[in-house]
């Protein structure tokens, strides 16, 4: 997945709105879907299959939006072409009426559509800070940002006029990010177009060939089992809160809590990324993880242990993501940047996390919410373990320095 190079590519200021906006449609749909689901009536084993429905299409989608990204002139103009279907499939939600299959159906086209998004962003945020830290997390904090002003916002308007509404706060978000989508598309369009043709270019090998190295088939692997782990979080933990009591808008503020932990390690992360490295902190962030799933798992719902575990999301997530994308713009060349992206998706979201939405579902349903998380983090743990293994091949290579990110 090509994004634009040279005077073509956009600024910070129009990437940081786009994770606003993507990340806003996230945080007005993440937390409430399920309890969206419940409100029709569907049972466990149909909501985790529908919540499954997502990580599939990943399976499919960041490559195909990577071939049209490698293949087009312009990939602002693909994210207004995403953005525009996202913006029609979140308008015809409402005719569902709360039919599996329609349901089903929805989830599909939305999310293919949404899938353009986040990993164009990334390679573009990745190619401005050069794969520093700091300046990244400078960059993906406002997606962090509007994350907690959905989440915030939507729990309030769930409780007040019932959760069928969060049809509504979807369509106007959805139409922030085709604006979104539309500024970059702008800024490319003005800066002369998107990519030249480049005779001498030579292509960037297959990221898939990559696979065959030891270090990075346990990267990825470590990858889809930490997303593993988190189905049962997205999935389920809303559903989890509302059994032991919590309101709508209750729900929204424990999101809004651990985001805003992530919010405050984007902003100071450049220090600790410069001082232990990518890999180090890929591991203990595996371990953090584990440690948070086995609590949830085991807690009662009580309000200081919530707190506790959403503290600990600034790591499972911030640490873990940050290091993930500091660890491909290392290892993978800048031609091979998007594809990368595209691989991280599909391994990660699509394979961790549509097996972990469907076991966590069964588990749910056959031994309850205490087995749903402690089995999230025996997979964290493992993902851990494979991280170790990475790292001891990995200590093997000699690596040039690319700053604090590296």
């Amino acid at each position: 997945m090509s994004v634009e190079t040279g005077a073509a590519m956009p600024g910070a200021r129009q990437v940081s709105a786009l994770f606003f906006s993507v990340f806003a449609l996230v945080g007005s749909m993440s937390p409430y879907m399920p309890l969206y689901f419940e409100a029709w009536g569907l049972s466990i084993a149909q909501i985790s299959l529908l919540l499954a429905v997502p990580q599939l299409v990943r399976l499919v989608a960041p490559s195909f939006w990577g071939w049209c990204a490698d293949h087009a002139p312009d990939a602002g103009r693909l994210l207004v072409l995403a953005a525009g279907g996202s913006l029609a499939a979140s308008l015809l939600i409402a005719l569902a009426q709360g039919s599996a299959g329609w349901l089903m159906l929805w989830l599909a086209i939305f999310h293919f559509c949404t899938a353009a998004h986040s990993p164009i962003g990334e390679a573009m945020a990745l190619r401005l800070t050069a794969g520093n830290a700091g300046a990244y997390g400078r960059i993906r904090q406002w997606g962090s940002i509007g994350f907690i002003l959905a989440v915030a916002g939507v729990g309030p308007l769930l409780d007040a006029s019932g959760v069928r509404w969060l049809t509504l706060p979807m369509g106007l978000l959805s139409l922030l990010l085709l604006a979104s989508a539309w500024r970059i598309a702008r800024v490319t369009a003005l800066a002369g177009g998107g990519r030249k043709a480049d005779p001498g270019r030579v292509a960037a090998p297959g990221v898939l060939v990559r696979l065959r190295e030891p270090r990075l088939a346990l990267f990825f692997a470590s990858c889809a089992l930490m997303m593993f782990a988190h189905a049962a979080l997205y999935g389920f933990y809303s559903l989890l809160l509302d059994r032991q009591g919590y309101s709508k808008a209750g729900i929204g503020l424990v999101w809004t809590l651990g985001v805003l932990a992530e919010i405050v390690l984007f902003r100071v992360q450049h220090r600790i990324f410069a001082r232990f490295g990518a890999l180090p902190l890929l591991g203990f962030s595996m371990a953090v993880a584990a440690a948070r799933f086995v609590l949830i798992g085991l807690g009662d719902g009580h309000w200081l242990l919530v707190v506790l575990v959403q503290l600990m999301h600034a790591i499972t997530f911030g640490v873990h993501h940050s290091a993930s994308m500091a660890l491909l713009h290392r290892w993978f060349e800048p031609a091979a940047q998007g594809r990368a992206q595209a691989l991280y998706a599909t391994l990660g979201y699509g394979l961790g996390g549509a097996a972990g939405s469907l076991a966590a579902g069964a588990i749910w349903a056959m031994a309850g919410p205490g087995w749903t998380f402690s089995v999230a983090g025996m997979a964290a743990a493992l993902g851990g373990l494979a991280v170790l293994a990475c790292q001891r091949l990995d200590r093997r290579i000699v690596w040039p320095a690319q700053g604090a990110g590296a």
